[in-house]
């Protein structure tokens, strides 16, 4: 299964992909694909180190085109078969202490360095032609926001899992992917992440007048917000039990 995770900036994609991956990994071979193109720190969050980017690999964005999607298959292709993540160059993967292994697509850090097109065309090239075996599950962090669906990277996943917070932006948001999964006749989850008593109650019926279903909630826990500060390995208690929870009643787990 190919799961992206997406949502607006700040809701926690990040933190919720690594905690499903820690729960995830006992019982499949888990990829975790860091496509976000600003943000660097998910790998400290994992607790292992950035691997060698796909693209820096490919020989930089110049080389990521409609023009040689042939060659971006078949760098990682098996004769036959699609793109197999086994088959992998090994200096870009990074595995955890737990097995995860982390997948980076690319990073823009440079000033007038171009835009993230060739990184999201690359990640839906990717997730397009990819073959997964039956103990293999994929999840995809994304960048902040909808430029991916403008390019199209959903078409290649299985389940868009939609991360809110409790805010009207969030929920907005929530109803263009919903949309999107439609449209595309895919499973969507939402999950409502930084929930605290005092605003439960309210998002949840702003989501119902919206028309939205919340599929699971994760509680705020101020042990993540000290670890995205530090910039230290990821560490939750209440966050990692209601993730936990969640794949349970999604039968993931």
């Amino acid at each position: 299964m190919k799961i992206m995770v997406c949502g607006k900036g700040g809701v926690g994609k990040s933190a919720i992909s690594v905690l499903m991956a820690k729960a995830l990994v006992k019982k499949y071979k888990t990829y975790l694909i860091d496509s976000d193109e600003s943000n660097v720190f998910l790998p400290k969050l994992l607790g292992t180190n950035p691997p060698r980017s796909l693209v820096e690999y490919l020989g930089g964005r110049k080389n990521i085109s409609k023009k040689k999607e042939n060659i971006i298959i078949n760098a990682f292709a098996e004769v036959g078969k699609g793109i197999v993540l086994n088959n992998l160059p090994t200096d870009c993967v990074s595995t955890s202490s737990e097995g995860i292994k982390l997948i980076t697509i690319g990073k823009i850090r440079n000033f007038s360095e171009g835009c993230a097109c060739p990184l999201n065309y690359l990640i839906k090239i990717l997730l397009k032609n990819l073959v997964l075996n039956k103990d293999e599950i994929v999840l995809v962090d994304t960048d902040a926001g909808i430029e991916h669906v403008g390019r199209g990277v959903e078409e290649g996943c299985d389940v868009i899992m939609i991360i809110i917070d409790p805010t009207a932006e969030a929920l907005a948001l929530a109803k263009m992917f919903k949309k999107t999964s439609e449209k595309l006749n895919k499973d969507s989850w939402v999950i409502l992440n930084k929930v605290t008593p005092q605003v439960e109650s309210l998002i949840e019926k702003k989501a119902e007048k919206e028309g939205i279903k919340i599929d699971g909630k994760v509680r705020f826990d101020e042990n993540i917000l000290f670890s995205c500060l530090e910039g230290k390995e990821l560490n939750a208690e209440e966050a990692k039990l209601d993730v936990e929870e969640i794949l349970k009643n999604l039968n993931l787990i």
